[in-house]
């Protein structure tokens, strides 16, 4: 297995050190035959800010967005499972004290609350979740 997560993407700006690369996330069934007919697919383009690691691209260059597999289970850690398990501790907590609607309020609030402090954290959580860009590596044998 891979220590590392890798999308392809243009790059669309560069401010210094920084780069900003445009990325297309597909579904897992986009890739289908069908796809025209059937609204299960999903594509959503997204842009994503990365280290150059000292290299100069430009508007429009080919990239290569490289990221660590532990980085991407922090991310699921702190959007998922952290937030899970806390409202259901606010919830059986809440729950004991109050009735079941004050309790669903109380971990609506919660949730609420939580996703804020992350929004605000935002600046600090990005030396933790960066990715850095490489050049396009040529595919080989794509025929």
């Amino acid at each position: 297995m891979s220590k590392e997560i890798t999308h392809d993407g243009v790059v669309v700006r560069t401010d210094g050190r920084d780069v900003s690369v445009m990325i297309v996330q597909t579904s897992a069934c986009s890739g289908c035959h069908a796809k025209g007919a059937c609204m299960a697919s999903d594509k959503d383009e997204k842009i994503i800010v990365a280290d150059a690691g000292g290299q100069t691209f430009h508007p429009g260059d080919q990239v290569t967005l490289v990221g660590s597999n532990s980085m991407a289970w922090s991310a699921l850690a702190y959007a998922f499972v952290i937030p899970t398990v806390l409202a259901m501790a606010v919830l059986f907590t809440a729950a004991s004290f109050m009735g079941e609607g004050a309790a669903a309020l109380a971990v609506l609030a919660f949730l609420a609350l939580y996703y804020c402090v992350l929004w605000l954290f935002r600046d600090k959580m990005k030396t933790t979740f960066s990715f850095r860009v490489e050049p396009k590596r040529p595919s080989y044998g794509a025929e």
